[in-house]
């Protein structure tokens, strides 16, 4: 179901029951952009991840929130679910509050068009929100109002400074004043308009007349904004200012609550305590806080504690489906495979059942990337997932949000990672990260993916991944190399002058310590440009399947003049510039000759200088290694 302005207050105390009486709740949120600046790479710890989130993801906007509310009836053993699909903008609702701004990606944009976003109900008709800071400003400013206009509605009204009245407006004035005669003389009339459309300097000439020719105890003046007319004039008779004070105050509290809008849903979220289960919901889990409760704070461990504020259980299906014991059923983890996958092979695959046909989607019409939609989709893979799970363990009963089964998987986020477990751990800090088998290269910025390639050719398979024109990082396939590549080393970065070449460990270290200072410890004067300061860039694109948050595998493209191997590799982002490659393979060769026409007319390529070099340190090496390449 369609929330908007125009119903959502009718339909508040349903969600509210609806969240208040169900077992747990899937999330799902669409957004008009994903990143905006440095973007995260499969190498960044959790506190890395979340850091280029805030700092590059915040300032979109998630203009479609998607809630489903499932119950199970443990007599007649099934589900049932409350779907609601809102569209939330920040349109100011009075004239307190904030005029937010925010960003638009143009291929996000054109993603939820290509998906049949209806982004005329977004703007039209799209429920407002505050965050609790926005609110709590506002409240205050209400009361520090309402304060003031009692105090002035104490004290007698003075004219202190008396303006002349122009000429072209001596008649809206006299006319204003005439009708406030008529109201005092009329004994039906308690109220009357006595002037439309004015602006603030007609309004205090208004004020200044009828107070100069009336006393403030029998006539009260107060100006209003009436739609489709604008700003007018109002005459009260027999009505004190105090009691108009305490009036103006109750409507402006109730715009209040009118501004605050969706954010009561997700006070009744929170206060509900209820688990939380999304598909790739990092970023959801974001936007929801950010947006609609409390700015992300700047270090990864409060980020932990406040999202526990909100659920004290996240379960991600992405990350369920994704390791053991049921990594091996799924050839992809995008949310609409899963769910085709778990129908295909559970025998008693659960269809949830909505509770009344207006909260419900249809099993025949997809409508994927409507947040209501997947989150129902969400629901459905869940409860199979974990009815799969209870399969493969051999557990008898039925597996709810709350059981110990699903210990493993609580808070833990998808995140997208190399050779390690994908996720962002909300239940305490992360593990010690073994990464000897990775390591950081600045290089030349006229080198390509051969260049990178036969440095590490001793090695048969390395994965590539480019930070930018001149860094990227380089992981040895086989971990277990990593203490030969150690051994080589010095020798290799005393061979290669133009190139740093750094472990992760020390990478990181140094670039800490370079951090807290002005001048950087690894500048090497043959080296094009400095080494970057921890800016890996990858980027979090829209999947054209499924999963808009991290795409499960792009085709490899080449970018400039860099080479890159056909296929695909998985995980990787769209955008990507990384390789793998076999440093001995055919493909290399061929890049060589490829590389060779590219530089006819410049600097040769590293390969071909590196064949031409016949120095000590290269026989050394060759003494070490004798089955690469090297000739």
């Amino acid at each position: 179901m369609d929330v908007v302005n125009e119903n959502f207050y009718q339909l508040l105390p349903e969600i509210e029951q609806a969240i208040a009486e169900c077992d747990f709740i899937s999330i799902d949120g669409e957004f008009t952009g994903l990143h905006n600046g440095t973007m995260v790479s499969i190498f960044d710890t959790a506190a890395q991840y979340y850091q280029k989130l805030r700092s590059n993801c915040m300032d979109f906007l998630m203009v479609q929130f998607g809630l489903c509310a499932v119950k199970y009836n443990t007599e007649k053993k099934k589900f049932t679910y409350r779907a609601y699909n809102f569209y939330t903008f920040p349109k100011p609702m009075s004239r307190y509050a904030p005029d937010c701004r925010f960003l638009c990606q143009s291929s996000s944009m054109e993603f939820l068009s290509n998906h049949n976003f209806d982004f005329n109900k977004l703007f039209k008709h799209g429920i407002p929100f505050l965050t609790v800071p926005d609110e709590q400003v506002l409240q205050n400013e209400l009361l520090n109002r309402y304060k003031q206009n009692c105090l002035q509605a104490q004290t007698p009204s003075k004219v202190t400074d008396y303006i002349p009245i122009p000429d072209n407006h001596k008649a809206d004035i006299e006319a204003a004043c005439e009708k406030v005669k008529e109201l005092l003389e009329s004994e039906t009339i308690s109220e009357v308009i006595i002037a439309e459309k004015t602006n603030s300097f007609v309004r205090k000439l208004i004020y200044q007349e009828v107070y100069k020719r009336y006393s403030d105890t029998k006539v009260s003046l107060q100006s209003r904004i009436v739609e489709d007319i604008g700003n007018v004039m109002v005459a009260f008779k027999g009505r004190t200012k105090l009691l108009m004070a305490h009036e103006r105050m109750e409507r402006e509290q109730i715009e209040l609550e009118k501004a605050v809008g969706f954010s009561a849903v997700l006070k009744k979220i929170i206060a509900s305590n209820k688990p939380i289960v999304g598909h790739n919901m990092t970023l959801d889990v974001c936007h929801m806080i950010h947006q609609f409760c409390l700015p992300l704070p700047s270090s990864y461990s409060e980020f932990q504690a406040m999202v526990k504020t909100v659920s004290y259980r996240f379960l991600d299906t992405k990350y369920i489906s994704g390791t053991e014991p049921l990594k091996g059923f799924f050839s992809s983890t995008v949310l609409n495979d899963l769910k085709k996958s778990l129908a295909e092979q559970c025998k008693n695959y659960t269809e949830l059942e909505p509770e009344v046909p207006e909260v419900g989607y249809s099993e025949e019409i997809l409508k994927l990337h409507d947040a209501g939609y997947d989150a129902y989709l969400t629901s459905t893979v869940f409860v199979n997932l974990c009815e799969l799970y209870a399969k493969v363990k051999g557990i008898k009963e039925h597996i709810s949000t709350d059981s110990s089964h699903l210990k493993q998987y609580e808070n833990k986020l998808f995140m997208i990672r190399y050779n390690e477990d994908p996720c962002l751990n909300l239940n305490g800090p992360e593990p010690q990260l073994q990464r000897s088998h990775v390591y950081h290269i600045t290089f030349p910025p006229e080198w390509k993916t051969i260049d990178i390639t036969n440095i590490f050719s001793p090695f048969t398979n390395v994965y590539i991944k480019y930070i930018n024109d001149t860094s990227a990082w380089v992981a040895l396939r086989d971990g277990s190399q990593a203490k030969a590549m150690n051994k080589i080393l010095p020798k290799l970065q005393a061979l290669h002058k133009n190139i740093i070449l750094l472990p992760w460990s020390v990478y990181y270290k140094d670039t800490y310590t370079s951090n807290a200072s002005t001048t950087t410890k690894r500048k090497i004067s043959n080296c094009s440009s400095p080494p970057p300061k921890d800016n890996i860039d990858l980027s979090i694109a829209e999947d054209s399947s499924d999963d808009s948050h991290t795409p499960e595998k792009v085709p490899r493209i080449s970018r400039g003049r860099r080479v890159s191997k056909g296929g695909t590799i998985s995980p990787i982002l769209e955008g990507d510039e990384s390789s793998e490659l076999d440093a001995d393979s055919s493909a290399v060769l061929n890049n060589t000759d490829l590389d060779s026409k590219n530089n006819s007319a410049g600097t040769p390529s590293y390969a071909q200088t590196l064949k031409t070099r016949k120095d000590a340190d290269t026989a050394e090496l060759k003494t070490i290694f004798p089955v690469a390449s090297w000739d």
